[in-house]
């Protein structure tokens, strides 16, 4: 009967070895899921500033329309004479809804204590000025500043188009430098 005794040992405590991981497999499975998650946060990176190009982009796209409306309405009331007085405005004022990420007019801004992925404007250079956020997920971080303006030049008469008098402004929301790839 003893020997029957020992079997039984020996199949419950084989039994009880194949219930769980080996160490090895652990090791396997933990290392898979590092290299995922590295991918993962890799990939969201550039996804996230993706995002941000897109965003800048698009309130560019609707700053620049509603400038278009403020020339279209100086001409349309005869008053073109006014014109250079939006050289001098804050560009986010002319949109029927100002964007969620703009923190306001300041004379006097203190760039460090701002957030990234925020605009604002500068009154002492009527500039609008947009803080890129290009953090690295490792740590090191900086930002880069885009600066637009409210441009105002005099037409040649060489550029004009045949719909624009001769004599008329061209005005335009420009870029100032280069940085950020924008335009």
């Amino acid at each position: 009967m003893r020997p029957r005794i020992a079997s039984k040992n020996n199949i419950l405590a084989g039994k009880a070895r194949q219930r769980g991981f080996t160490l090895f497999e652990l090791a396997v499975v933990a290392s898979v899921i590092a290299v995922l998650a590295v991918v993962l946060l890799g990939r969201m990176e550039v996804v996230q500033q993706e995002a941000e190009r897109v965003a800048v982009q698009q309130t560019l796209l609707a700053l620049r329309t509603g400038l278009r409306m403020q020339v279209l309405e100086l001409y349309a009331s005869d008053r073109q004479n006014q014109l250079p007085a939006l050289a001098g405005q804050n560009p986010i004022d002319w949109l029927a809804e100002k964007p969620a990420n703009y923190l306001g007019a300041y004379s006097a801004p203190e760039m460090e204590k701002l957030p990234q992925s925020h605009w604002f404007f500068d009154r002492s250079n009527a500039e609008l000025i947009y803080i890129l956020n290009r953090s690295n997920s490792f740590g090191a971080s900086y930002s880069e500043l885009l600066r637009f303006k409210v441009s105002l030049r005099q037409a040649s008469a060489t550029r004009t188009q045949p719909s624009t008098p001769v004599d008329a402004p061209q005005v335009a929301l420009i870029q100032l430098g280069e940085a950020g790839g924008l335009k």
